[in-house]
């Protein structure tokens, strides 16, 4: 059963059927359904001109991070963060291990084991360079199976706009604008 809109909030984690990014050779359908096959995006471009195309694509169920909500009607995806469970690759590099265990680590963000409050089976590192999205029938429901705290969803946030290089310079002045006009120090 697909999860209902109105459970759709940033923060919270649901297991979503996750794409994985298309590659060459890419099978594809052509207009008269039967599969093609492609070795490059060039010899793809020119054989279907930007018409819309049914790839075969691989996915897989997979836990993910709502990163806004997907409670308005007018988007049918929602923007996601991979999450993946632990793995003895995770810990190889000794120093590594530590920022990420630390929570410090730009790439990584460490959900210890802890099922109440993520829901998932075991310890888990939400993947920051791993973005995608997700069409909203695609994830699992009827609810989320865990949610992070407001806190470590600014650490996320903070993170992301530095991982990203996003210039927030003019949404901060904003910000900063109207907190001085509140406080009556700017008209």
């Amino acid at each position: 059963m697909p999860a209902p809109v109105g459970e759709l909030r940033r923060g919270r984690i649901f297991y979503a059927l996750f794409p994985f990014a298309a590659a060459f050779p890419l099978a594809f359908r052509d207009d008269s359904g039967a599969e093609q096959t492609t070795r490059t995006v060039e010899a793809f471009a020119a054989a279907r001109r930007g018409a819309p195309t049914d790839v075969v694509a691989r996915g897989r169920l997979r836990s993910a991070l709502l990163l806004h909500d997907g409670t308005r009607g007018e988007h049918e995806d929602v923007v996601c963060l991979r999450i993946s469970g632990v793995r003895a690759h995770h810990r190889r590099d000794a120093r590594q291990w530590e920022r990420i265990e630390a929570r410090e680590h730009p790439a990584f963000f460490h959900l210890p084991i802890d099922r109440a409050r993520y829901g998932l089976p075991g310890e888990s590192v939400v993947r920051l360079a791993s973005i995608g999205t997700v069409h909203k029938s695609a994830l699992l429901g009827p609810r989320p199976v865990g949610e992070l705290t407001a806190g470590e969803l600014e650490l996320i946030s903070v993170r992301l706009a530095r991982l990203l290089s996003l210039d927030l310079s003019g949404l901060v002045a904003a910000r900063a604008l109207e907190l001085l006009r509140r406080a009556g120090l700017v008209s």
